[in-house]
């Protein structure tokens, strides 16, 4: 049996491209019951919703996620994630910074793929957020794979 897992995405608001992953890792793993997926933000306040660009986004690949809530990370996320994947070389330093004790499980989430920071989306339409969904479709793809390969 697989191990347990429970991988949370960062990115700074916690409502486009944390989310997404959130959502697509859910759907791309969904033959692992065992995996869990979270998300927050650095910068998050509590209880926005995913932007409507990152829900459309997410019901083209059949995820509902209309009843997140954005969330600031905290000690107690970083504590029972088992992987943390940041979007941005940013994000990653901060978390470095402000949680440095975890910083054996913090990543790039592009870190199995390009290496690149995901671009925010906001503010650039729809088409910004399908290429962010495919960056990210391709990170989390291999994200699995190394999952799977170290089971």
């Amino acid at each position: 049996m697989t191990q347990r897992k429970h991988i949370l995405f960062i990115c700074t608001g916690n409502t486009c491209r944390s989310p997404m992953a959130e959502g697509l890792f859910r759907k791309l793993s969904a033959h692992h019951p065992e995996w869990r997926a979270g998300s927050a933000g650095t910068s998050a306040w509590h209880g926005q919703e995913a932007s409507p660009e990152t829900l459309h986004v997410l019901q083209a690949h059949g995820v509902n996620l209309s009843c997140h809530e954005s969330r600031p990370v905290t000690e107690e996320l970083m504590e029972n994630a088992t992987d943390v994947y940041a979007m941005t070389e940013s994000h990653l330093a901060a978390l470095l910074a402000n949680f440095p004790e975890h910083a054996d499980k913090i990543r790039l989430v592009t870190c199995y793929t390009d290496n690149r920071s995901i671009a925010d989306p906001i503010g650039c339409g729809q088409a910004a957020y399908n290429s962010v969904a495919r960056q990210l479709t391709a990170a989390i793809q291999a994200i699995i794979a190394r999952m799977e390969q170290q089971a």
